[in-house]
């Protein structure tokens, strides 16, 4: 094999390790947190645990609230194919109630399983500022997807579309965390969610456009 040809595939190995690696770390840190609490784990205790260096650790997230939110890139693809890749015959709206309602559904699993999030998201104020400044580059995203796809050519309707598109995602991830730690059930967390997102949804369609 060629050296040119050695080179695309050490670099497809190396960055599968990282992707690995990246795994593995934020995988033994969701269970030192279902185990012992978000407040009582330290930087040293997972890195202890993944078998890594501390400095491993800090290159892949720079602080332990970014671990809470590892899964922000789906996240943020979730929030942009729920406007870019709606369907011509339903209104943003519509779309986006239906997104929303999956989020609900998927975060609804997760209530009796985790004490870090989303509980840990309405009380403490280190994550809710990663929370605030995650939802920040999420509609900074959305703006510019908005922008390069032509569904509008003003930036600032973009931007405040945009704002508008992650802050229900947001509420909702906020309002399971703040019915969780009040001890509702999934189950009524889930049905006064639901009713939320629908009043949210019938707002939208009355006030927001998109092509």
């Amino acid at each position: 094999m060629s050296r040119s040809a050695q080179t695309p595939a050490r670099e497809g190995l190396r960055n599968r390790k990282k992707q690995q690696t990246r795994k593995t770390i934020a995988t033994v840190a969701a269970e030192l947190f279902n185990s012992r609490g978000y407040e009582n784990v330290r930087m040293r205790d997972i890195a202890h645990a993944a078998d890594v260096s501390e400095q491993t650790l800090y290159n892949y997230f720079p602080t332990k609230e970014h671990l809470i939110f590892d899964q922000q890139q789906e996240f943020e693809a979730r929030i942009l194919a729920a406007v870019l890749n709606k369907p011509t015959d339903i209104p943003i709206s519509g779309a986006l109630q239906q997104a929303a309602e999956r989020f609900l559904e998927e975060l609804g699993r997760k209530v009796a399983k985790t004490n870090a999030i989303p509980g840990s998201v309405a009380v403490g104020q280190d994550l809710r500022r990663v929370w605030i400044e995650m939802n920040s580059r999420h509609a900074d995203s959305l703006t510019e997807a908005l922008l390069r796809a032509g569904k509008t050519h003003d930036r600032p309707e973009a931007k405040f579309i945009a704002r508008t598109v992650v802050a229900l995602f947001a509420v909702i991830l906020e309002g399971v965390g703040e019915a969780a730690l009040a001890g509702r059930s999934r189950v009524w967390i889930c049905k006064q969610l639901r009713s939320s997102i629908q009043s949210i949804s019938a707002i939208l369609h009355k006030g927001l456009r998109l092509s």
